[in-house]
């Protein structure tokens, strides 16, 4: 395989980690890479958005590709350490926090001083947790560390420290995805990813020829949000009156998302199922009526999902820009269009929390929940507080300008026709 780093040392070369033509969809992004990491520094750049962090979970064992293989040799212990520190937050104190790594305070010692072991690590700047989160892993001293932007939030003497930390793991495998360009450690290898494709740093292919089909890429079923938002409406509307209309709403999903059926995770699924099945019980013991108040409910909330999944940034405001203008509609559209972003980056923090707790070998139960919500609720108040300030800063009062932007195209139209059918169906027929 070509592309091997070329660091190691005696008595260590049996140590690699292998990504073996690894091929992963995302989005309208395919990753791809097929390389050897041994022993030594690996420095991985690339813009954002090239597919850097979802590399890091697939080298990490926290993602599964969708062929290929990621292969270890020799590699006893391995450690991912996620962009964002809060993640990894699982203490009640900097001290607990520490010791969930499997490391003492005092190894630490004197990056997080002995003042801040009684601190809640809620109420640590990003700068701070990213120095306990680095300073604790560094100290647990895995055979294999990936860490992704380990240098954001940190000042120049921070950046000098982890780098003169790096330089003693050399017998180990240390990958660093990063911007940094100015201080950084001395490194046995360079790559970049480009496009979700992993590279040598002077744009040689660091992947062989792959003759791997692609999956064939999930697309939204709407291009114009209008008539998907008027879909919803309709379906939704046809399944709350009748069963039959239930039915054909359900009928009409089936074939509509044909081709990328996103639903959320089983464990939510679960949870709402469980909502609608026990008071549909309840009211077909006691009145009747229940079977269908649970079909109804079942397919609205189906309908819900998928709408939800077909979201995309900038439908909102286009959508009410384009219904109520530029000088009520922006304000509303807005509105929505953070309330929606909101909704898929609690989805996205909570994935991020489940893989922090999987890499210290931790699962969200009753005893760790109040932590992972905490967890949860502080990103959620920085990054309300951090788009205020920016919303601020520009001067930002009420109104915008904005010019909606829609592709319709045909099969869109014939999608909504047959959704307004099953609500008129529903009202004049089944009802």
């Amino acid at each position: 395989m070509e592309g091997s780093s070329q660091g190691g040392y005696p008595g260590m070369a049996d140590m690699e980690l292998i990504a073996d033509a690894l091929i992963y969809r995302q989005g309208d992004m395919t990753i791809s890479a097929d390389h050897r990491f041994g022993p030594g520094t690996t420095l991985i750049t690339g813009r954002i958005g090239s597919g850097k962090s979802t590399l890091s979970l697939l080298l990490s064992g926290q993602m599964e590709p969708e062929s290929g293989a990621v292969r270890r040799s020799g590699i006893e212990s391995e450690i991912l350490s996620l962009q964002f520190p809060e993640y990894h937050i699982t203490g009640a104190t900097v001290a607990e926090e520490i010791r969930s790594w499997g490391v003492e305070p005092t190894s630490v010692l004197p990056v997080i001083p002995e003042a801040m072991w009684g601190r809640d690590p809620h109420t640590l700047s990003r700068g701070e947790l990213k120095r306990l989160n680095l300073a604790s892993v560094l100290a647990r001293n895995p055979d294999l560390l990936i860490l992704d932007e380990p240098f954001s939030s940190l000042d120049a003497d921070m950046k000098r420290w982890f780098c003169r930390e790096i330089q003693k793991r050399r017998e180990r495998i240390t990958i660093i995805f990063t911007h940094e360009r100015e201080i950084i450690p001395d490194s046995d290898d360079r790559l970049v990813m480009r496009n979700g494709q992993l590279e040598g740093e002077g744009g040689s292919r660091q992947s062989r020829a792959m003759n791997h089909s692609r999956p064939e890429e999930t697309q939204t079923t709407f291009s114009d949000g209008r008539l998907r938002l008027l879909s919803v409406i309709s379906l939704s509307l046809g399944a709350f009156i009748s069963i039959g209309g239930a039915l054909l709403a359900l009928v009409w999903w089936a074939g509509a998302s044909r081709k990328g059926r996103r639903l959320p995770e089983k464990r939510l699924i679960a949870a709402l199922a469980l909502l609608i099945l026990v008071p549909a019980v309840v009211t077909e013991i006691l009145v009747g009526g229940g079977v269908s108040y649970g079909i109804r409910m079942g397919v609205i909330l189906l309908i819900s999902f998928w709408a939800y999944a077909e979201f995309r940034g900038g439908d909102m405001l286009d959508i009410f820009v384009s219904f109520f203008g530029e000088r009520f509609g922006f304000d509303i559209g807005l509105a929505a269009e953070m309330t929606l972003q909101s909704f898929h980056l609690a989805g996205s923090d909570l994935r991020e929390i489940q893989r922090a707790f999987s890499i210290k070998g931790m699962k969200i139960d009753h005893k760790s929940i109040i932590p992972a919500a905490l967890t949860l609720l502080l990103l959620h108040i920085r990054r309300a507080d951090e788009t205020a300030n920016l919303l601020a800063i520009r001067g930002f009062q009420s109104g915008g300008t904005h010019k909606p932007n829609f592709s319709t195209f045909p099969k869109d139209v014939i999608l909504t026709f047959f959704a307004v059918l099953i609500a008129i169906l529903s009202i004049f027929i089944f009802w």
